[in-house]
């Protein structure tokens, strides 16, 4: 892979040691410190990595999204003062990566190795991207009104099951704050829905895929920001068109929602094909269940609902009818207490589908996935018998 490294200054300021390094690693760098030059090497190469280091003749931020706008193509790693660091507003001007000015060789190391990691995927899903477009391809948003009662452990592991029956399956982490879902695959993301939305949305050749992480399970990830305060630039347009690239690739794609419900995440339920709504028998949990249900039916959704019923035990106060009286729907699926297999799972960072798939929960996801999977194909072969119905009456 040919990639087009580019170092720019707006002093004399020479690339120094990211010159020596690439040249160990026989790549070829490119530095100027004249802008005219800098736009003559930038367009035309999907394959541009650029170190921008400036303070003099231009404000580093200012020019990096100005770059930004001109090349969104260009993978742009800025270089600051250490004194004007600052993630946030880097990311903010389309910058992919920043190294203080006052770097060590390890972190030039880790930047390079990230760039590089970044152009082979986008060369890869360039490459490969329209020989993969999926078609009935299903997004399960997995839901609930209370923290804590298993919502991303059973969002992670029912994406294992399904990468297990051969689907393809990508996770969205729909709780754009404080979203759990990497932690539970033990993972540090380098790039996340806040990247995308920055770098890739509104451009055809830069796949959402480019954003997600594979993790164990041959599940691809894509994680939410990495800080709390970032979610204020994702918008319902945004999260519209990751559901629709995603389903373009995957066969399934899973949303671990939050508890609450903004305009965001209903924009997610409206596009989901079900919602799997997770309670458990407790009467202050079912309580918000059921003024969730009554929520979703006032919208016109609660008829995408299943209702996961998590932790039964036989010696509980309220039986399943009685649960189902209350809440007005039928119990989809009954999920064990067996909070053994669950903890160890979380302190793990690893699905208990991989690790403990023969435990009665994981018994219990993979009945699930298999009822979901049978479920939908018997819809499709019940659509495509009414179509051939209709075509004959026709």
């Amino acid at each position: 892979m040919n990639i087009n490294w580019v170092y720019f200054s707006d002093t004399n300021f020479p690339p120094g040691e990211i010159k020596n390094y690439l040249e160990k690693q026989q790549f070829h760098l490119t530095s100027t410190n004249e802008i005219n030059r800098l736009h003559s090497l930038l367009p035309g190469n999907n394959q541009t990595v650029l170190f921008l280091k400036a303070h003099t003749l231009f404000n580093v931020y200012n020019l990096c999204q100005e770059i930004s706008a001109l090349y969104p193509q260009v993978y742009i790693v800025l270089i600051v003062a250490d004194n004007m660091e600052n993630l946030k507003k880097a990311m903010l001007m389309g910058a992919s990566d920043t190294l203080r000015s006052s770097y060590h060789l390890e972190e030039l190391s880790e930047a390079v190795a990230h760039a590089k990691k970044f152009m082979q995927h986008r060369a890869s899903m360039e490459h490969n991207v329209l020989n993969r477009v999926k078609e009935n391809s299903r997004v399960i948003a997995v839901t609930s009104p209370k923290g804590g009662v298993g919502r991303t452990l059973l969002t992670v592991n029912l994406a294992v099951a399904f990468a297990r029956m051969g689907k393809k399956v990508a996770v969205i982490d729909g709780n754009l704050q404080f979203g759990e879902v990497a932690i539970y695959y033990n993972m540090k993301p380098k790039r996340t829905i806040y990247e995308w939305v920055k770098e890739g949305y509104g451009h055809a050749n830069y796949s959402i895929s480019q954003y997600m992480t594979l993790v164990d399970g041959e599940v691809s990830v894509l994680a939410a920001p990495p800080r709390p305060e970032f979610f204020e630039g994702i918008s319902e347009k945004h999260i519209k068109e990751a559901i629709e690239e995603a389903k373009k690739l995957f066969d399934i794609v899973l949303i671990d929602m939050q508890v609450y419900l903004s305009e965001i995440h209903l924009r997610f339920l409206d596009l989901a094909d079900e919602i799997l709504l997770l309670t458990v028998n407790e009467i202050s949990v079912l309580r918000l269940s059921q003024l969730y249900l009554e929520t979703l039916e006032s919208i016109k959704l609660k008829d995408k609902v299943k209702l996961i019923l998590n932790r039964q035990i036989k010696s509980q106060e309220l039986d399943q009818k009685k649960i189902e009286e209350i809440l007005g729907v039928d119990v989809y699926c009954t999920l064990p207490e067996q909070a053994n297999v669950a903890s160890s799972s979380i302190k793990a960072g690893q699905p208990f589908m991989l690790s403990n798939s023969r435990s009665h929960l994981g018994k219990a996801v993979w009945k699930l996935s298999e009822k979901l999977f049978v479920q939908k194909s018997e819809e499709t072969t019940e659509m495509k018998k009414d179509k051939k119905w209709f075509q004959v009456g026709k």
